[in-house]
């Protein structure tokens, strides 16, 4: 009797840990459940759950044309996890995932001690798009422990009306709690045909980090709190080629319209971009910044050619400084060409200062 009593109890657990399975896909209403889903063809992924420390959301190998939808709150409980980890990751042809009634809670403030990226306790970033093609909507993501989306060798894949809100980190969460750092929200990689639009964005650092790509489209999104509107960091060998970055607004940033590449960075060269319809709003650093003297520990004003900054485009960028000491356009190059910037109008700052570019664009 025992041992039937054991049986039992083992067939209900597996029961309980297998997926709901109906005739055109699966359901996952725990952690333990999502593994199963992967071969159906329809999955829906239903907090509220907890994700258990130390694990992660796997979601690649999926079948081609795989539809998710992701509804509740699924929350990542803190872990030890290092940056060379993600929370989540995801990867196929042709996916598509509704997030437009879910929610992914990082749990942030228990990894936030000022450091981010950089040192500190260790941190993992949160969701990795991995050569993936199609496209995810509405998902809604708070708390990031640092970067948030991490966008490597994609080609054709949109992501609509997302939500980034790191508010969290804009101020002290506690006794226990230091601010946030380094919580990105969408850095882009080896990718091309990557579109971003409709999201908002509140963090402390890039909205856009477009590092390397092709054919980059980032329109009509809402950024506040962070470091601006970036292409690069550009370092040896990175190539950014076609951008079109429209209709956006940047508020109580440092900078809004921003270019920066290393001066050591052989190989790398950014091309073909536009800047338009910029809205900015207190900006503490720049509205408009184009560098290529970057460091991650600081400008060296040492620019070098070694990734030239070509065929730059900006046409109405417009809006207020909250520095009056700061400049509303600031460029220091060794290589640059072909700037052509039309309706530029930033008030609060000071002049312009341009430097290492000839003939210097209107506005400059």
């Amino acid at each position: 009797m025992k041992f039937l009593l054991i049986i039992s109890a083992f067939a209900a657990t597996a029961v309980m840990a297998a997926p709901t399975k109906g005739l055109s896909g699966c359901v996952a209403t725990s952690y333990d459940q999502i593994a199963g889903t992967k071969a159906c063809s329809a999955i829906t992924i239903q907090g509220p759950f907890t994700v258990p420390a130390n694990k992660k959301i796997d979601l690649t190998g999926l079948k081609t044309g795989t539809t998710i939808k992701i509804t509740g709150t699924i929350t990542f409980a803190k872990g030890n996890l290092d940056g060379n980890n993600d929370l989540v990751t995801i990867g196929g042809t042709n996916i598509k995932i509704d997030g437009t009634s879910g929610k992914f809670d990082g749990s942030g403030p228990l990894y936030w001690d000022g450091k981010g990226g950089n040192g500190g306790v260790n941190k993992p970033k949160f969701v990795r798009l991995s050569k993936m093609s199609g496209s995810i909507t509405g998902l809604t993501i708070i708390n990031s422990p640092v970067h948030t989306f991490a966008v490597s060798g994609c080609h054709g894949l949109a992501l609509t009306g997302i939500t980034i809100d790191n508010r969290k980190d804009h101020a002290p969460c506690g006794p226990k709690y230091a601010l946030g750092h380094n919580t990105d929200a969408f850095d882009v990689g080896s990718s091309s045909g990557v579109t971003i639009t409709g999201a908002k964005v509140y963090n402390n650092d890039d909205c856009l980090a477009l590092n390397s790509g092709t054919n980059i489209v980032f329109n009509g999104n809402h950024c506040e709190g962070g470091h601006g509107i970036s292409i690069g960091s550009i370092k040896a060998g990175s190539v950014v080629d076609g951008v079109s970055i429209t209709g956006n607004t940047v508020v109580n940033s440092a900078n809004a319209v921003r270019i920066k590449a290393y001066a050591n960075a052989t190989g790398g060269k950014v091309n073909n971009v536009t800047y338009s319809d910029i809205t900015m709003s207190g900006i503490t650093d720049y509205g408009i910044i184009i560098q290529q003297d970057y460091t991650n520990d600081g400008a060296t004003g040492n620019p070098g050619g070694a990734a030239p900054i070509t065929n730059v485009n900006l046409y109405n960028i417009h809006g207020s400084m909250a520095k009056k000491n700061r400049q509303s356009v600031y460029i220091l190059c060794a290589k640059c060409s072909n700037f052509n910037f039309q309706k530029i109008a930033i008030t609060g700052g000071l002049a312009t200062k341009c430097t290492g570019i000839s003939p210097k664009p209107m506005g400059c």
